[in-house]
C-alpha cells in the first residue's frame, strides 16, 4: 500500500511540475516568432550563427534557442544546420498563405497579462498595465490582424456548416465582427449574400482594409457603432455573434441577444459561437481557463453556460436553439435559434 501511495504521489508531483513549467515551451515558441526565426530559415538550412546575424541576436543565445526549438519539433537539425519543418513554417512564417504568425504574436501580449493573474484575482479587476497595453498606437491593428489570422483558415468551414440557402438574397449582420473573416467566407460561398460588420470605431479601418484586400467591398461593408449604446438596425436574415458575449458584462449579454432579435426579420436566425461553460462552471478546461482571460482582458466580461444562452434566447422571443456540430478540424458547435 505504501509503495502504491508513494508512486501515486510522485506521479501527481510530476504532473504539477509539468503544469508549472509549461511557460517555458510557450516562451520558446513566442520568442522564435518574435525574433523571426522561421523567416530567417525561409530560404533553407542555416547555422545558428547565420540565423543570429539575420535576427540581430547573440550567436550563443540563438544556438540555445534553436536547439530547444528542435527538441520541441518546431525546427529540424542536421549536423550544425537548422531548417524549417514544412507545416510549422507554413503556420508561423509571416506572409505565408494561412499563416498564424500574427496570432502567435498576439499571444505574447496575453502571456504578459497572465503574469499579472494573481493581482487580478486579488482585486477582482483587470490590472492597470493591461489597460496601458491597449493604449499603444498599434494595439488595435495588431489585435484585429492577430484574430484574423486565427479565423481565416476556419471561416470557410464554419460558412459551410451554416448551410445557408442560395435561392434568395440574404442580409447578414456580423455583430462585433472585428476582422470580417466570417462575413467574407459567407460572401464567397453565397453570391447573393451581403453582410454588414458592426464594429467600434477603432476597429473599422482595419476591417475595411481586410475586406478591400479580399475584393468584396461591394458586398461586405462595415458600420461603425457601439451596440452597448445603440441598436443594430433592422431587416437582417442572419446575425453572427461570434466571440462577443464573453466581453460583455453580465447584464449586457442577454441585452445584446434582445437587440439581435430586434434587428432580425421574422424567421431570421441568430448564430452564437463562443466558449461555453459546463453547468458547474468548472469545465471544460479550455472554457474555464478562457474565463480567467476575460478577467485579465475586460472590465466585467465572462463566460456562461448553455442553459444561460437557452434562457436568454427564450426570453428575447427566439424558438428553442439547435446545435450544429462543426468539423473535427475546428471542434465545438454553433448554437442557432430562429426568431419566432
Amino acid at each position: 500500500m505504501s509503495d502504491s501511495i508513494d508512486k501515486a504521489l510522485l506521479e501527481e508531483r510530476q504532473r504539477l511540475r509539468v503544469m508549472a513549467q509549461g511557460f517555458r515551451e510557450a516562451q520558446i515558441l513566442l520568442t522564435c516568432v518574435e525574433l523571426g526565426v522561421f523567416e530567417a530559415l525561409r530560404e533553407g538550412p542555416a547555422t545558428a550563427a547565420v540565423v543570429a546575424q539575420r535576427a540581430g541576436a547573440d550567436p550563443r543565445g540563438m544556438e540555445l534557442l534553436l536547439n530547444a526549438a528542435a527538441a520541441l519539433e518546431l525546427l529540424d537539425k542536421f549536423a550544425d544546420q537548422f531548417s524549417n519543418r514544412p507545416l510549422v513554417a507554413a503556420s508561423l512564417t509571416p506572409g505565408a498563405p494561412g499563416t498564424i504568425a500574427r496570432s502567435i504574436q498576439l499571444q505574447a501580449a496575453f502571456y504578459r497579462r497572465w503574469g499579472r493573474l494573481a493581482e487580478a484575482v486579488r482585486t477582482g479587476q483587470r490590472p492597470e498595465e493591461d489597460r496601458r497595453d491597449e493604449q499603444a498606437g498599434d494595439w488595435a491593428r495588431n489585435f484585429v490582424y492577430g484574430l484574423y489570422d486565427s479565423a481565416r483558415p476556419v471561416a470557410p468551414l464554419i460558412a459551410g456548416a451554416l448551410d445557408l440557402p442560395d435561392d434568395r438574397p440574404l442580409r447578414v449582420i456580423d455583430v462585433g465582427g472585428c476582422h470580417a473573416a466570417y462575413s467574407l467566407a459567407l460572401a464567397e460561398r453565397h453570391p447573393r449574400l451581403t453582410a454588414t460588420v458592426f464594429e467600434l470605431p477603432a476597429v473599422v479601418p482595419h476591417a475595411r482594409e481586410i475586406i478591400a484586400r479580399a475584393g468584396l467591398a461591394e458586398r461586405v461593408t462595415v458600420q461603425e457603432g457601439d451596440f452597448q449604446r445603440e441598436g443594430l438596425g433592422s431587416g437582417y436574415d442572419v446575425a453572427l455573434v461570434f466571440g462577443v458575449l464573453n466581453g460583455e458584462p453580465p447584464a449586457g449579454r442577454p441585452a445584446l441577444i434582445r437587440k439581435v432579435y430586434d434587428c432580425l426579420e421574422p424567421g431570421g436566425r441568430i448564430v452564437l459561437r463562443d466558449f461555453v461553460l459546463d453547468d458547474d462552471r468548472a469545465g471544460p478546461p479550455e472554457a474555464a481557463i478562457f474565463a480567467l482571460q476575460m478577467l485579465l482582458a475586460t472590465e466585467s466580461g465572462g463566460l456562461d453556460t448553455r442553459g444561460d444562452w437557452t434562457n436568454w434566447l427564450a426570453a428575447a422571443g427566439f424558438a428553442p436553439p439547435q446545435s450544429v456540430a462543426l468539423p473535427d478540424a475546428i471542434g465545438g458547435t454553433l448554437t442557432i435559434a430562429t426568431k419566432s
